[in-house]
């Protein structure tokens, strides 16, 4: 495979490295880290082996947090701005903040919605999985090309791409809090140092994919390697 795509499938975990800045991790090392480290998957993800990882990027792939807000992103792109009103006016407080969150982000988002928030940590997870010996390199890298198919359906661009991270990240932190007024006050919450910290290396850092890798490159497509062979993904 050609190194500028490994690159560009790299890329589709850049908001995570991003997100882990200060733990020396790097935008296009293929185990996120460019020594030899580790990083504490069952503590933070409850995943301690090889089927593990493979498990949940199985299930979170298609069917992660994005999953509860697509069909509202599908819609505020088909609906006249009365429409969508009417269809929000008919749910519930709670169901209407996630709502709010989705007609202030749709446009920059995308119809793809907040997809990119789990691809992007999919992508991480393969990355990890091959620092902690689970994957080989060629594994890693097919798992790459199956979540690469999903984010050039959803995502037209690097810039909303990863704006969709972002928003979904938000949303991920937002659903922690108690009442809708919590949950929408955070939604809005902008400019905090951790934010733009992230924003600056994401977007600022001279190796940032979004200086040198454009959305649109040529690429070869990979055969699944034959220790994957029970795993059924296409």
């Amino acid at each position: 495979m050609e190194q500028q795509y490994q690159l560009w499938l790299m890329a589709l975990s850049a908001p995570m490295v991003a997100v882990n800045a200060r733990t020396g991790c790097t935008f296009d090392s293929p185990k996120f880290y460019p020594f030899d480290t580790t990083f504490d998957l069952q503590g933070s993800w409850g995943i301690s082996s090889r089927s593990g990882v493979i498990d949940m990027i199985l299930r979170m792939a298609d069917g992660g947090h994005a999953r509860e807000l697509a069909h509202d992103y599908s819609l505020w792109h088909r609906l006249s701005p009365t429409q969508w009103r009417e269809h929000v006016e008919q749910h519930s407080v709670e169901e209407q903040v996630s709502m709010n969150m989705v007609a202030e982000t749709a446009a920059i988002c995308g119809d793809g919605g907040i997809r990119s928030w789990d691809l992007g940590r999919m992508g991480f997870l393969c990355r990890l999985a091959y620092l902690h010996g689970w994957f080989t390199a060629e594994e890693s890298l097919w798992f790459h090309t199956r979540l690469a198919l999903r984010a050039r359906h959803y995502y037209a661009n690097w810039e909303s791409y990863y704006a969709a991270f972002f928003v979904g990240l938000t949303y991920w932190l937002s659903s922690n809090k108690e009442t809708p007024e919590q949950q929408y006050a955070f939604c809005n919450l902008s400019g905090t140092g951790f934010d733009t910290r992230m924003f600056q290396h994401l977007y600022c850092h001279a190796d940032s994919p979004l200086k040198h890798l454009a959305w649109h490159i040529d690429y070869t497509e990979m055969a699944k390697p034959a220790s994957l062979e029970e795993v059924d993904w296409s």
